[in-house]
């Protein structure tokens, strides 16, 4: 049986406020092929099909047409789960539909485990595979409020929900393999940050829960599951080295601090719970991402020979000059006029008094993250490193519950 696991498509992500529908629509069409040409059995799809809880209307038309595009496919089964950056509603809206063409969606946890896992039948309607399709566990999903917790307790709080969770629906799912048949395996998914994940500046995670404090140790699975399919982090990874709890990773590049990454999807061939192998099949590259950092002087040379190249790309400059130079952006720009070389973001990298200063019009606020611009107040107060502890808690806590509440008035 072969199963391919990958997430965190983000249908609709856009970079610099470029549109990248062509690059989805091809990542999908070669993932269809890859499915036919190695005869997939289960297709598993671990959250963040989307980039937000609103996707616009072509980046579901993109969806839906390949859900049926798969269903007509070597696929049996195909089981989607909600991540942070999907409404759970959307995901969970066409449930009884897609039942008919043997695709699982999950939204949220339900509240029994027992509805939650999927039992898999081979051709002689004999039990094979168990799948327990773990959404984004949500802050109400694990966690009671309790009056006057710190920071630290939440998280602490936030932990021991999602283990106990995930511990239920494994108790559960054991107890079926138990009725079954011993060697019957049990497979996980997963949207969450594992204790040690690998992230990198500019890749379009967004933090889970109080930043990264909630992050979740490998403890938190039971022992029962054979294979963790998880999503979330976008580079392609195992958990404290266990070659059974594997990030797929997003398979296109989320921001230029990706540029040059090699994506993949992950390949498992499954005989039973102890005979299963897992391997790095590598995403081709739709659009070339590159980044461009140096001295004025040395960033044309770079877009120069780029140009003579004449091979389509998308640049961010980091501009490391202490001069300031005015027409920076349209030299620059000018530089690569009638190439397929496109420059989306000039950075300028000065030493300044203070933060955000408006002589630095190569920077705008849309190019920096919530936190990056908290950490700019910051600065520009002058607020003590010894203060500031308490403050990125605050502002995580505060930041995660306003996502919550975007999420919840969908």
């Amino acid at each position: 049986m072969k199963i391919l696991h990958t997430s965190d498509w983000h249908l609709g992500n856009q970079i610099c406020g470029r549109k990248r529908y062509d690059e989805h629509e091809q990542f999908l069409s070669w993932l269809l092929s890859l499915i036919n040409r190695e005869g997939v059995d289960i297709l598993i799809v671990a959250g963040d099909i989307f980039d937000t809880t609103t996707p616009p209307n072509r980046s579901l038309e993109q969806y839906y047409q390949f859900l049926a595009r798969a269903a007509g496919s070597s696929c049996r089964q195909i089981i989607i789960t909600a991540g942070n950056h999907d409404s759970p509603s959307l995901i969970a809206a066409p449930r009884e539909l897609c039942k008919y063409l043997n695709i699982t969606v999950v939204g949220q946890v339900p509240d029994d485990p027992e509805e939650l896992i999927t039992i898999l039948k081979d051709q002689d309607g004999r039990p094979e595979l168990i799948i327990c399709p773990v959404p984004y566990l949500r802050d109400r999903d694990v966690r009671t409020m309790q009056a006057g917790e710190s920071a630290g307790e939440k998280a602490a709080n936030l932990i021991e929900g999602i283990k106990a969770r995930y511990h239920a629906i494994g108790s559960c799912a054991e107890k079926m393999r138990e009725e079954m048949g011993d060697f019957i395996p049990i497979i996980a998914t997963g949207h969450l940050f594992a204790a040690g994940g690998i992230t990198r500046e500019d890749d379009g995670c967004r933090d889970l829960y109080l930043g990264t404090l909630a992050s979740v140790g490998a403890d938190a699975f039971p022992s029962c599951i054979d294979y963790l399919a998880l999503g979330h982090l976008h580079l392609p990874q195992r958990v404290c080295g266990n070659d059974r709890m594997r990030y797929s990773g997003a398979p296109l590049p989320m921001g230029f601090g990706e540029a040059g990454q090699t994506k993949s999807v992950l390949m498992l061939d499954v005989q039973d719970s102890r005979n299963m192998s897992v391997k790095e099949i590598p995403v081709p590259v739709f659009q070339q991402l590159r980044r461009i950092s140096g001295a004025f002087e040395e960033v044309l040379k770079e877009l120069g020979r780029l140009k003579m190249e004449y091979s389509p790309a998308l640049v961010e400059v980091i501009l490391e000059d202490p001069r300031i130079i005015p027409d920076a952006s349209e030299r620059i720009r000018t530089t690569i006029q009638g190439s397929p070389v496109e420059v989306l973001k000039v950075k300028a990298q000065r030493i300044s008094a203070q933060a955000m200063q408006p002589e630095r019009a190569e920077e705008s606020l849309a190019g920096l993250s919530p936190e990056e611009v908290f950490h700019r107040r910051l600065d520009a107060a002058e607020i003590p490193k010894e203060e500031r502890q308490e403050l990125l808690e605050s502002f995580h806590e505060i930041y995660s519950e306003l996502l919550e509440e975007d999420t919840n008035s969908e």
